[in-house]
Order: C-alpha cells, then sequence, then structure tokens
C-alpha cells in the first residue's frame, strides 16, 4: 500500500506541476508590468473611498495554456468585470483590476488566486479624515501628484481641499503643511478643528510661481504626503498699437512711427516694426522705392519692452522717425510684439511733380537748366522753359515747349522711386547778359508743377 501511494502521489505532481509554472501576475503601471509579491498591500485608503489595481495574467509558457480560474475573495474586494475561462498562447495575457471598496475603517485582507497563483491583498483604512479634491461640480479623491497646470509669473492658481469625517468618531484635523518654491497654504489653517462624523473642513492650496519652469512641492496631512506641482510661464506680452505721427500724409515727408501697448507689460521682450509699400502704379514700372525707409536705415526696426512699460523703445527713443519715398500708394505700418500684431496704413495719392532744386547755367553758345525733382505717379512728360531779361520781361519766342514722355518712360522703367534729375540745353547766341532768370513747368498725369523764377 505503501508502494501504491507513492506512485499516486508521484502521478499528481507530475500532472500539476505544468500549471504552476504556466502563468506569471504582474502590476500594471502605465506601460510597466512589475511582477506581484505573495503579499500586495494597497497601503492606507481613505475612509469612503475607493481604490483600483491593475494586474495582468501572462502565459509565460512555450505552449497554450487554459486559464480556468480568476477570483479574488475577502471583504470589500471584488473583480471590476466577471472573469470568463479562457485559453491563452505562449506569451498572451489577460489584463483585470481588482477594486477595494472598503466599508468602514480597520484592517482589509483578500485572496487573488489563479492557476498557480495565489496572492495575498491587503490595505487599511485609518481613523482619519478623508481628502478629498473640489473641483468645482463636486469632490474627487485627493491623488498623487496634485497638478496647478501652467501659471503666469504675478499670478496664482489655487486647489481646494475638505477634510470629510466618514468615520463613526470626532476626529480632529491634522495642520496641513505645504513646502517647495512658490507653494503654500491659502488663507486659514484648518489644525485643530474637531469635525464630527458626517461634517467637514476645508482649506486650499496656492501655487505662485518664483520662475518660470517646472516647480515641485510637497502637501502633508496628518500621515499622508501628497506632491505638488506647477509651471510657471512668463505672462505674455501686451497688445501693441501704432501711432503714427505724419502730418502730411504725402511723397516726400519726413514722419515717425510710436508702439503704445494695450495694458502694461508683465514682461520683456523685443518687438519689431515695418514699412511695406503697394505702389498705386502697374508693379512693371516700379523698382522698390528706397526712400520708403525708417531714418536708422531698411524697412525694419526693433524695439523692447521691459516689465512695466507702456511703451515700446527704440533705443533710449520712444519713435522711430521715417520717410514716405517718392511713389504714390499704400504704406503699411505692422508692429509686432510676442503672437500680437497691429498694422495702420497711409494713403499717398498721386501728386504733381515736386522739384526740389532748379539751376541755370549759362556758357559760350548755350543755355543750361538742371532740374532735381520727383515725380510719384512717373508719368511726367510735357516741358516747358520760358526765359526772362533783367526788367522781367519774357524773351521771345516765349515759352519753349518740349515732350519729354518718352525720356521720362524709359528713365522710370529702370528707377528706383520717382525721384530723377534733368538737364535741358538750349543753343543760344548774342547778348548773354539779357538772359536774367527762367521758369520751368513739368507736367505728369495730376497736373502741372511749375517753379519760381530762378536767377542765373
Amino acid at each position: 500500500m505503501i508502494r501504491t501511494f507513492a506512485r499516486t502521489l508521484l502521478l499528481a505532481l507530475a500532472v500539476a506541476a505544468p500549471g504552476w509554472s504556466q502563468f506569471a501576475l504582474y502590476l500594471v503601471n502605465g506601460n510597466i508590468e512589475q511582477p506581484v509579491a505573495p503579499v500586495y498591500s494597497l497601503g492606507n485608503v481613505a475612509p469612503g473611498t475607493s481604490v483600483t489595481v491593475p494586474f495582468v495574467i501572462r502565459n509565460i509558457s512555450n505552449a497554450s495554456a487554459h486559464l480556468g480560474l480568476l477570483t479574488v475573495s475577502g471583504a470589500g474586494f471584488t473583480l471590476a468585470s466577471p472573469f470568463s475561462a479562457v485559453t491563452l498562447a505562449s506569451q498572451a495575457s489577460v489584463n483585470f483590476t481588482v477594486v477595494f471598496k472598503p466599508s468602514g475603517t480597520g484592517t482589509y485582507s483578500a485572496f487573488l488566486e489563479s492557476v498557480g497563483i495565489s496572492v495575498s491583498l491587503t490595505a487599511t483604512v485609518p481613523v482619519e479624515l478623508t481628502c478629498l479634491l473640489n473641483t468645482g461640480t463636486g469632490t474627487a479623491a485627493l491623488v498623487t501628484p496634485l497638478s496647478f497646470g501652467s501659471v503666469t509669473l504675478g499670478s496664482a492658481a489655487t486647489l481646494s481641499i475638505t477634510l470629510l469625517n466618514q468615520t463613526d468618531a470626532s476626529l480632529i484635523a491634522p495642520g496641513p503643511l505645504v513646502s517647495g518654491p512658490g507653494f503654500a497654504l491659502s488663507g486659514p489653517s484648518p489644525a485643530g478643528t474637531v469635525v464630527n462624523p458626517t461634517q467637514s473642513v476645508g482649506f486650499a492650496v496656492q501655487f505662485s510661481p518664483t520662475a518660470t519652469g517646472a516647480a515641485n512641492g510637497l502637501l502633508t496631512i496628518g500621515q499622508t504626503s501628497y506632491a505638488l506641482t506647477g509651471t510657471g510661464v512668463a505672462p505674455a506680452l501686451p497688445q501693441p498699437q501704432i501711432s503714427l505721427s505724419l502730418p502730411q500724409p504725402d511723397s516726400a515727408q519726413q514722419g515717425a512711427v510710436a508702439v503704445n501697448l494695450a495694458s502694461t507689460s508683465l514682461a520683456s521682450g523685443t518687438g519689431i516694426v515695418t514699412l511695406t509699400f503697394l505702389p498705386s502704379i502697374p508693379a512693371t514700372d516700379t523698382v522698390a522705392d528706397p526712400g520708403i525707409a525708417f531714418a536708422s536705415g531698411g524697412q525694419s526696426v526693433n524695439f523692447t519692452v521691459s516689465s512695466g512699460d507702456t511703451q515700446g523703445h527704440f533705443g533710449t527713443a520712444l519713435t522711430a522717425p521715417f520717410q514716405t519715398g517718392t511713389t504714390a500708394g499704400t504704406l503699411t505700418v505692422t508692429a509686432q510684439l510676442g503672437g500680437n500684431t497691429a498694422q495702420q496704413t497711409v494713403t499717398i495719392l498721386p501728386a504733381v511733380v515736386g522739384v526740389t532744386a532748379a539751376q541755370g547755367v549759362l556758357s559760350p553758345g548755350a543755355i543750361e537748366v538742371d532740374l532735381t525733382g520727383f515725380d510719384n505717379t512717373r508719368s511726367a512728360g510735357q516741358l516747358s522753359f520760358t526765359f526772362y531779361d533783367p526788367s522781367g520781361k519774357v524773351i521771345g519766342p516765349g515759352a519753349i515747349s518740349a515732350d519729354g514722355t518718352a525720356l521720362f518712360a524709359a528713365y522710370f522703367q529702370t528707377s528706383a522711386g520717382g525721384t530723377f534729375k534733368l538737364k535741358a540745353v538750349f543753343p543760344a547766341a548774342g547778348n548773354f547778359s539779357q538772359i536774367a532768370e527762367f521758369q520751368a513747368a513739368v507736367t505728369n498725369s495730376a497736373g502741372s508743377a511749375t517753379t519760381t523764377r530762378i536767377s542765373f
């Protein structure tokens, strides 16, 4: 009989042994699976709250295996979903969740069992206040870490916390302790307050970042600590506002641009003001007008803003001078600061030719007239010259006309802007002492411009 018993026992072991090594239990922590020890503690669980623990059972053998058992037995412990037997291929797994929802304070235990697996689960519900986070629409369990999110420097974010008594005894609220740069209690502490059953007391924790970047702190309530996290971010730069000083919106004018701020700046930064121009004449007839520029050169200029400023600074000045060039069209001034943009436009209307300098030269056998000016329409054509004697009388044959349309058109085809220099030479003979003054007229699409009388 002894021999028969031994054979039966050995046979039973031979059959059972593969089952114990086919499956392994792991705790799921994000994307990480950790082997579970024979005893797994859920730690302290606040009265009136519940805890969920995710697990996975994996077939670690080289062959398919039948998983026909998965139970959890013990007060307060349940499976989140009913289990159904399943056959798992090699390395395949099944996920499940254990829920612990205690009925009161005390120490709890349960057994989690499966094929070849037996783990003791423990949890303690201490006689203490339950910590809850106020969500605005209700409360939620206080979990770590408590995140304040992104908070602008100079401002604060607050989390409101409730200490609820879900026990049968009156409890004294512990004094919450807060540490970490930028983290502090906001308002009175509940320390020492007697909280009767079903009653509660609250307090708030505030995060006021002291620097940009991530910040970490710690909130301790009784025997439990919660990590605090938050991120300090630089305040946004304010909306820029363009202020133009341009008495006459014409060509060949000097103006200045200032950048005002919609609100006092809480941050420092650099912005840019840009001049862009759309000519009113066909694009094929123009080259970019270099006269449309800032006094410092170019069509853009930087400005700076410091904390406390209400205006942008162009170096040590509050304005940036610019000139309107010599072309008719639309001038757009754009200010950019941070992610904010402002624009203002000025229409430079077509105008008669502007003569900025005139000179006459008498030389043997010729009279020379030199004109310097600009034509913002680039359409100058008809010319007229009149000469006067010392007494102011017109010298015959009177006004001398010439058609310079083709010459002006050819010149403006490749010129930058509307500036020009004109040299007119008139062959002459006789007594040049009788030629004292001249007057010139230039006509474009906007009309005719006539100089004053210019002495030789």
